[in-house]
């Protein structure tokens, strides 16, 4: 249990890290950036739909029937989309990115009332963090600046408020855990 929870801590921290350094990226090269992010994940999703189909492959010796090939013909389709038109998916920039949030803003709630549970003193700072994610996720949903330069540039602010916060929670929620594992360990040393 110990390992699963470390290695969950550990993706959690390399989510975060990833999230700051795209937000950066955002922020620094708002035009450029949102055009490289549409090649890459397009690139990523026909490589994924590559492996797909390079499984099927590998299998249908095994009379695995055809419409397993399916799904990696349609990541296939999709990933070019992606590199060939980065600019009709850039329209959806806004909504994936305010979905994101809004997602992330919940699951750091549960973070927030996980701390309270364990009697934090300060839990409401990560309740915080956490109302405002989402709200930077719904404030990127309704794009109110007009300019899409300005909208990229919010995403990016909003990307690396995202990853601090984040940080700050896995830090907050690992001594919690720890205070409460040590905590079982000296009633356990009690009782024998």
């Amino acid at each position: 249990m110990k390992t699963i929870l470390h290695e969950q801590r550990m993706s959690s921290i390399a989510a975060a890290l990833v999230t700051i350094v795209l937000g950066v990226v955002l922020i620094w090269w708002p035009d450029r950036s949102i055009n490289f992010l549409c090649m890459l994940l397009g690139v990523s999703i026909f490589i994924t739909g590559i492996i797909y189909i390079l499984g099927w492959l590998a299998r249908r010796k095994e009379g695995v029937p055809a419409f397993f090939v399916l799904p990696g013909v349609i990541l296939c389709a999709l990933g070019v989309w992606l590199m060939t038109s980065p600019n009709s998916v850039i329209m959806l920039i806004q909504y994936i990115f305010g979905a994101i949030l809004i997602f992330h803003g919940l699951v750091d709630f549960q973070g927030a009332f996980a701390l309270a549970r364990q009697g934090w003193s300060r839990w409401w700072m990560d309740l915080l963090f956490a109302l405002l994610t989402v709200c930077l996720g719904g404030l990127i949903l309704f794009n109110p600046f007009g300019t899409f330069a300005a909208l990229v540039i919010l995403i990016g602010a909003a990307l690396i408020f995202d990853g601090v916060s984040d940080l700050c929670i896995i830090w907050r929620l690992s001594r919690a855990f720890r205070a409460a594992e040590q905590a079982i360990r000296e009633e356990q040393d009690l009782e024998q």
